[in-house]
């Protein structure tokens, strides 16, 4: 065991947190290694606090400056954060803590107004008034439309965003958003009165309803195309473990897909997806280590391939240093495609191969060298960091020493996709424009984004071609995604769930469907892998390189696979190939994001590093912390506007508070306080056993005999402990005659010999009275004689598995038989490993493996009822 241990990365590599005299976390100390067997490194990350106990400086192990710097106000709010990655931010607060002014590096200054109720009602940005407007309605507003006080209209730079009704929990029911170029489109939801959307119509006049089950989760989805009678379902009968992950559910295709979990810890195991009887389509196994990380992905539908002196099998592995990032990655892909940012395009699966990625990290952690190697092409791609801050571009060896200054802006912000190829921010950190051709002209191959309340809503792809010019464009509204071009073809994309309807309102391309129904099947990260038409046929087929670069990509036709929206962590990919995430862009070529947390440091002082380097097992959702991959839950979703509180979710609805209990007589109090007494660590140590043992007479007897030795020294003159001048203060401070004191000493012996004695037989006799009474409060006696009894049933359940091992066929009636008797012995002595182990022994009696899953969920699920139904009734309901 010693070796396996030291062979480990692991080895000895704790990590320790160091704390002040306040209790203050000063250091932060991890111990990298990423070798086995090599010494490891103590990386170091500091904390500096003010002499109020403050923060006012984090400093990661690579950077010999703090990372942040922050600077408090006399309420002790924040005031100024300085960051050498996103650059300094200033915030003057109002009385009532609202942001009245806002400064930044990129010498940007914002202004808001707020009402007399310190609603936001205007904003003012660098010198330009009234750049967002809000407007509120009034006590005269109409109120059977719920809109007194609520939000009327919202004003940027993307158009007005008018909310026409609310409902009762503040909702919005019908809202109308008109773009710049004057385009309304409106859209309505209905609600259900724990706030979750139980219709919705989008812009388009298509309709979407949803069906939820008891404890809040999504059971069912169904569409109805504008123009159409009859809805369509999408997905349904979606069931749920009791830790509320996803474990079945049936597609519109007839495709069920299904979820395994570990039932010890409820990490996933596998998913599958198929259609009937017709082959598997999709079948992920995963192994994990013991902290969870996932160490190897076995495609069981892959068909092994032997190709250049290779077996490709399609299993992919994954090894990690011992901070949990990623060093190692093992796989197959295509040729590899092109560097050149941008969207993918089908490879050739002929010259499929296994490939291993090896990743190199500096303290920080920036990933600083991603080695590939492959037997018909190998490449190694180097990131080069600043010094002073976490801020990289791709670099080689050859290439001059990059200036930061030039390629980033002063709040972090990437400055170019690659050279030539500039990248345009507005002052709010916002990408405005990619530029992907620039001509001296001034036309340039450009896509443009324009955003409301920070979510984009808006994008524009203009390409030139001599003096002709073409765009395509996409508005981006509740559930619908309007995509037009300048050839008169307007496509509908409404999202339905895991599926997306493709509905070509105008001038389809050719070859094409007019109305297509993609179902995506995913894996572990939410990536969409394979891409199903109404009748499971397959659309596309994708894989991922860990850090999110496709490594090979089938598809039906290369125009089919062009309206694929969805793709790694289910995010979309522009054309500049860069992934929006809602908060930020991410680079899969870099392996990291263009511009810094707007978050901050709430996921890591290194605001440009993905998921902490360990993208097999976490995701980013938004942009801005990275949450584990592996809980797959299905929720009510809340619309962005509806309040928390209305949500059927137990975290954010908690139940109210029990009734305060009645008050108790003082003798059912004094009881309650010498139970918890003899319960309690001090009294366990003292009265370890009860009843008349020997040990407790001895204890209690010791105990009296203390308590007398205390009452006669401190009630009695004691001629041993007195100085001269306490006898007799007439005799000037002298002792007495010798006489005196000899007489004065053995009567103070005698007295404290017989207390003592008394005192000693007086706890001998109360000793057994003590221990039965101890006995009494801590229930001895009943506890012993549950676990005689637990002992006889669980020797007799040994000798029944015994039996039933020997045998061919178990039927279910027996193992439950079985099971019960272990669950009767649980309910005496608690879980104990004895009855954890005849538990696993009844689940491995059946044949099948299968049954073993089964019979282990069935545990986790008896286990969780017997903690809330009392055996008797559980019997009563059997009979």
């Amino acid at each position: 065991m010693f070796t396996l241990m030291h062979a480990s990365v692991h080895w000895r590599t704790p990590s320790l947190t160091v704390n002040d005299g306040r209790g203050l976390p000063i250091r932060q100390i991890g111990y990298l290694r990423s070798v086995a067997g090599e010494p490891a490194i103590a990386l170091i990350t500091r904390q500096g606090y003010d002499v109020t106990g403050r923060n006012v400086t984090q400093q990661d192990p690579r950077l010999t400056v703090p990372n942040l710097v922050m600077v408090h106000g006399l309420g002790g709010q924040v005031l100024k954060v300085d960051s050498v990655d996103a650059g300094w931010r200033l915030n003057l607060p109002g009385l009532a803590g609202e942001p009245l002014e806002r400064w930044d590096e990129r010498c940007s200054h914002w202004r808001t107004t707020f009402d007399t109720r310190l609603r936001v009602v205007t904003v003012e940005e660098n010198g330009q008034a009234d750049v967002d407007i809000f407007t509120y309605a009034d006590a005269t507003a109409d109120s059977g439309q719920n809109r007194r006080g609520q939000l009327l209209a919202q004003k940027d730079a993307s158009g007005t965003l008018h909310m026409d009704s609310y409902g009762l929990l503040g909702q919005p029911l019908r809202e109308t958003r008109t773009f710049v170029d004057g385009e309304a489109f409106t859209s309505q939801r209905i609600f259900s009165p724990l706030g979750a959307v139980l219709e919705q119509t989008d812009a388009g006049g298509h309709q979407q309803q949803s069906r939820y089950g008891l404890t809040g989760h999504l059971k069912q989805v169904r569409l109805r195309l504008s123009g159409n009678t009859d809805w369509q379902p999408v997905i349904f009968d979606i069931r749920l473990n009791a830790a509320g992950q996803i474990t079945e559910q049936h597609a519109g295709n007839e495709v069920i897909s299904q979820w395994i979990y570990d039932p010890a810890n409820g990490r996933l195991r596998s998913q599958s997806s198929r259609k009937g009887s017709d082959p598997v389509l999709q079948s992920f196994e995963y192994s994990h280590d013991r902290v969870g990380n996932i160490t190897r992905i076995e495609d069981h539908t892959f068909q092994t391939v032997h190709y250049a002196n290779q077996v490709i099998d399609g299993h992919r592995d994954f090894t990690y240093d011992s901070l949990y990032r990623l060093t190692r990655a093992t796989g197959y892909d295509d040729s590899p495609l092109s560097d050149i940012p941008g969207l993918p395009q089908p490879t050739d699966p002929k010259k499929r191969l296994n490939y291993t990625q090896t990743y190199q990290y500096d303290n920080g952690g920036n990933l600083l060298e991603l080695r590939h190697v492959r037997a018909d092409a190998s490449y190694t791609r180097q990131m080069r960091m600043d010094a002073n801050s976490n801020r990289g571009v791709r670099w080689q060896p050859t290439d001059p020493e990059p200036d930061f200054d030039q390629l980033f802006d002063r709040h972090g912000n990437l400055l170019a996709v690659q050279p030539g190829q500039p990248l345009k921010w507005n002052a709010r950190d916002e990408l405005q424009s990619v530029t992907r051709i620039h001509r001296e002209d001034g036309r340039a191959d450009a896509e443009h984004y324009h955003y409301s309340a920070g979510a984009r809503v808006f994008k524009r792809h203009e390409t030139f071609a001599g003096t002709t010019g073409h765009f395509h464009q996409v508005r981006y509204l509740p559930g619908l995604e309007i995509l037009t071009k300048d050839n008169g073809e307007e496509l509908h994309v409404i999202s339905a769930g895991s599926a997306r309807c493709l509905h070509w309102v105008k001038n389809p391309p050719s070859g094409v469907q007019r109305i297509q129904l993609r179902y995506s099947l995913v894996d572990h990260l939410g990536s969409c892998v394979m891409e199903l038409d109404e009748h499971a046929k397959t659309i596309s087929h994708e894989g991922y390189y860990p850090f999110g670069a496709t490594a090979w990509l089938a598809a039906k036709s290369a125009i089919e696979v062009s309206y694929k929206f969805a793709r790694y962590s289910g995010k979309e990919m522009d054309i500049s190939g860069l992934y929006y995430y809602g908060e930020r862009y991410y680079a899969p070529w870099l392996q990291r994001w263009i511009n810094p947390d707007p978050s901050g440091s709430i996921d890591g002082l290194n605001l440009y590093c993905m998921t902490g380097n360990d993208p097999i097992n976490f995701i980013d959702r938004q942009g801005t912390t990275r949450t584990a991959a592996q809980t797959v839950t299905l929720t009510i979703s809340p619309d962005p506007s509806t309040p928390p509180e209305s949500v059927s979710n137990p975290r954010d609805n908690p139940p109210p508070l029990p009734p305060p209990e009645p008050s108790k007589p003082w003798k059912l109090r004094a009881r309650d306080t010498a139970r918890n007494a003899a319960n309690s660590r001090v009294g366990l140590a003292l009265l370890p056993t009860g009843g008349s043992s020997p040990a407790t007479g001895a204890m209690v007897a010791a105990m009296v005999a203390s308590v007398g030795q205390v009452v006669v020294h401190s009630t009695l003159f004691n001629p041993g402990w007195s100085p001269p001048g306490s006898w007799d203060p007439a005799t000037g401070g002298g002792l007495p005659p010798a006489e005196v004191t000899q007489d004065a000493n053995r009567m103070f012996n005698q007295i404290n010999v017989a207390a003592t004695l008394a005192a000693t037989l007086a706890g001998a006799v109360l000793g057994p009275i003590v221990g039965g009474y101890v006995d009494d409060l801590r229930d001895t006696q009943n506890i012993r004689a549950k676990n005689a009894k637990a002992e006889k049933m669980i020797d007799r359940i040994d000798g029944l598995i015994a039996e039933h091992r020997v045998m061919d066929q178990v039927s279910r009636k027996a193992q439950n038989a079985l099971r019960d008797q272990v669950l009767e012995v649980e309910e005496l002595t608690g879980i104990t490993w004895d009855s954890m182990n005849q538990l696993e022994k009844i689940g491995r009696l059946r044949p099948l493996e299968s049954a073993v899953e089964v019979s282990t969920q069935t545990v986790a699920v008896d286990r969780q009822v017997r903690l809330r139904v009392p055996m008797k009734a559980r019997k009563l309901a059997k009979r």
